[in-house]
């Protein structure tokens, strides 16, 4: 006899053979709002979710990188910044701080060269201060953009502490002793207040170190002669390693002008009205060059139109130099080629203005001048091992000379 069911479960099988119940229909309007309502709640969810894990992200980075600590390097040297992890107790390390360098000279770093007796221009060379890259052939067209223009017939321009450092023909400008020559060589010939008052200021600027050690000449000529082919000197200019104009002069010439050469020359018979005389341009150019690098463009007939000597070795000529050969279709590359091919600087299209053939020959110079330097201290090391070679052979020589002498005195001796 099988058991008896509960009460539970006759009341589970009563509803089981129940026949299922007819739901009311439910209108089109209701469900609509149905839907929408489901999908208001699951974008809402979706919103609410995405919110919620942005907010976890961001306490897992602020958890695991702690906050980094600023410090300004006392020093050159690089300093590093490391922070302790409280999780793990080790130390984890930054990377070094690294300065960008400006392209110009901080007043801390120019009150120590000045201290240490270093120029300015071996600060520019050794940070690479106002050089532009090697990039592009364009690159220093900026450069030269923002120099001021050349002043015709300035005299001498200086930077000095506590002096005014214009010279003007007839007048100085020197505040202090502009009277005595300070011990620089002075022609007796000379005696223009305007001379000796450049002088001295060449010299307190080469105690000052201000001058610098590299100067760049050009100079502007006129004929003489038959046929004018005689060069004579009209104009001369000198800047600086910066590109400053350190030096500008029309000068008297010295010989009867028979072809200004105007087109090219730019010199006109109206400029000699203000030019200042040859033996006075030239004790101040000579006073300019003395003891320093000079740089040219085929520079030895600036010199020898000015009359003036200057070692060899301390001539860096871009004319010459060998790596702007193949920019020349004869044995010397013009000035104008290489300005456009090495600098893509545009010149001498009218006349030649000699401040701008010397700013663009110091901005060759700069451009190449460990090749400058490389080919000098070559050239020259050759030429002082071959001297030292004949003077070591000459004394070899005299050696075994005079020791077959003194056999010949012990031989007779002997004899004797």
């Amino acid at each position: 006899m099988a058991p008896e069911l509960s009460s539970n479960w006759k009341k589970l099988q009563e509803k089981l053979k129940a026949p299922p119940k007819k739901s009311a229909p439910i209108s089109q309007e209701e469900l609509f709002k149905q839907e929408t309502s489901k999908k208001s709640i699951s974008s809402e969810t979706l919103k609410r979710k995405a919110s919620e894990s942005k907010e976890a992200d961001k306490a897992k980075k602020h958890k695991t990188q702690p906050p980094r600590k600023t410090l300004t390097p006392s020093n050159s040297k690089s300093a590093t910044i490391s922070s302790k992890d409280p999780k793990m107790g080790g130390n984890v390390q930054s990377k070094p701080i690294t300065s960008t360098s400006s392209n110009t000279i901080s007043p801390s770093l120019h009150l120590w060269a000045s201290e240490e007796g270093i120029s300015s221009e071996s600060l520019a060379e050794a940070y690479n201060l106002g050089l532009r890259s090697h990039s592009s052939s364009s690159s220093h067209v900026p450069l030269l953009s923002t120099l001021p223009p050349a002043v015709p017939n300035a005299g001498l321009t200086l930077t000095l502490s506590g002096a005014a450092t214009t010279t003007t023909q007839g007048q100085s400008s020197l505040n202090g002793n502009g009277n005595g020559t300070n011990g620089l060589p002075l022609p007796s010939s000379l005696a223009d207040d305007t001379t000796t008052a450049d002088l001295a200021l060449i010299l307190s600027a080469t105690k000052q170190n201000t001058l610098g050690k590299y100067l760049s000449l050009d100079c502007e000529m006129v004929g003489t002669g038959p046929s004018g082919l005689t060069s004579l000197l009209a104009r001369v200019s000198v800047v600086d390693f910066h590109l400053h104009q350190i030096y500008d002069s029309y000068v008297q010439p010295t010989a009867f002008v028979t072809d200004w050469r105007t087109p090219v020359s730019g010199i006109t018979k109206r400029h000699m009205a203000i030019a200042r005389p040859f033996e006075s341009v030239q004790a101040t150019v000579a006073a300019l060059l003395k003891g320093r690098i000079l740089v040219g463009h085929d520079v030895k007939h600036d010199l020898e139109v000015l009359g003036l000597e200057h070692p060899h070795r301390d001539i860096r000529d871009t004319a010459k130099y060998s790596g702007f050969r193949k920019y020349g279709h004869g044995p010397k590359p013009s000035l104008r080629v290489l300005a456009k091919e090495v600098l893509g600087v545009e010149i001498q299209r009218g006349e030649h203005s000699s401040v701008e053939d010397a700013r663009v020959a110091m901005l060759l110079f700069r451009r190449e001048k460990c090749g400058f330097d490389v080919e000098n201290s070559k050239r020259y090391e050759k030429e002082e091992a071959g001297l030292e070679r004949g003077k070591g052979n000459g004394r070899g020589k005299g050696g075994k000379g005079g020791g077959g002498g003194n056999g010949s005195g012990k031989k007779k001796k002997g004899k004797k």
